[in-house]
This record gives C-alpha cells, sequence and structure tokens, in this order.
C-alpha cells in the first residue's frame, strides 16, 4: 500500500483511474490484494495485470475478489494474442496492446492488406491497424509525439472495417513478438530492482 500511496502523493490526485500490476514476480498475490484494498478505499478507480501470460494470470483471476479490466500485452497484427482472449474471457478482462503497431515494424504497417484498406477507406496504413484494435476489442495507447500522429490516431471512428477485411487481417497473425521476456528474466530484473530501492 505505501507504493500506492507513494504513487498517488507523486501524481498529485486523489485517485488514479487505472493501476497496473506490472510483473508476475515477488509477492504479486500480497501486491495483488493491495491494489484491490486501494480500490475498496477510492485510491484507485480500476485495476488491472501487465505481463501475466503464464499459469500465474489464472492464478491471481481465480483470487481476485475484483477481477483484473485488463492485462496490457503486446498485442498487434502479428502478434494477435488470440489464445490469451480465450483465457481472460471467463474473467471479463480485455487487452491493453502493447506495441499496438508492432513498435512500428516497416514490414507489418506495410502488409499489403493495409495498404490496400488504406486507400479504400482514404486512410493509413496505421489508422487501419489501429482501427482492427478497436473492432477486435482492444484497448489501445498509440504512443507519438508527432502533432500529425496524434491527430491521425485519433481519427478512425469515421470508418469501420468489414467482417471480411477483419478475417483478411486476421490471417497476418505469425505469433512474432517484437519484445520477448521469460518470466526468469522479469524475475532477475524485478530482483535488481529491489536492490536499487
Amino acid at each position: 500500500m505505501a507504493a500506492i500511496d507513494k504513487m498517488q502523493k507523486r501524481l498529485g490526485v486523489e485517485s488514479i483511474d487505472l493501476l497496473l500490476l506490472h510483473q508476475q514476480v515477488g509477492d504479486y498475490m500480497g501486491a495483488w490484494q493491495d491494489c484491490e484494498k486501494a480500490v475498496r478505499q477510492g485510491k484507485v478507480r480500476t485495476i488491472g495485470l501487465s505481463n501475466f501470460e503464464s499459469e500465474r494470470l489464472e492464478e491471481v483471476c481465480e483470487a481476485a475478489e475484483i477481477k483484473p479490466a485488463v492485462l496490457q500485452v503486446e498485442c498487434h497484427p502479428y502478434f494477435q494474442q488470440g489464445e490469451l482472449k480465450k483465457r481472460l474471457a471467463p474473467y471479463g478482462t480485455v487487452i491493453e496492446a502493447w506495441y499496438p503497431i508492432g513498435h512500428g515494424d516497416t514490414e507489418l504497417i506495410g502488409e499489403p492488406v493495409f495498404a490496400e484498406l488504406a486507400e479504400k477507406y482514404g486512410k493509413t496504413n496505421v489508422q487501419v491497424i489501429l482501427r482492427w484494435h478497436i473492432q477486435e476489442g482492444n484497448i489501445i495507447f498509440p504512443k507519438s509525439t508527432n502533432p500529425r500522429h496524434i491527430k491521425d490516431n485519433f481519427d478512425i471512428f469515421d470508418f469501420a472495417l468489414t467482417d471480411d477485411e477483419m478475417a483478411e487481417i486476421r490471417k497476418v497473425d505469425k505469433g512474432v513478438r517484437f519484445f520477448n521476456m521469460t518470466l526468469k528474466q522479469q524475475e532477475a530484473q524485478f530482483t535488481s530492482w529491489e536492490l536499487d530501492d
């Protein structure tokens, strides 16, 4: 709870909109209970998980009194997370896409299906990808410091992809991650953070 209080103070807010338990290491069950406690105390509105793709996902969800609203993981057309979505469905948890455009991968963005749909709808390839995410039910936070890109990222609600177009995009799934950290690596990173404190 001390970390949540410290975060709240640092942000200068009465209530945090969304708090994510970032790693599945250390006393993650105790940390989740603290997240739930923070919700009950009004310090946090919504809680979720990040990087929980092992069996620890079900461990937390089954024990949780407040189910995670979101699970933040890498998700983009080359890594669509279909199986993970099935695992999340019983809990009502949705994916918050990290790397929603594959970390700006030019091969992914340049896929012919995105170019064709961009031309059809008068959009950019990236806008088509972001629209695909929305229609898939993913939450997205595309990052940009470019004012034009920021505007474009919002300009995706005046068109909709057809079921057939969604099916075509599902075919580009390669099961390819751009970032991969094993549970052992996460634990080692967590230990190094503890030593730095």
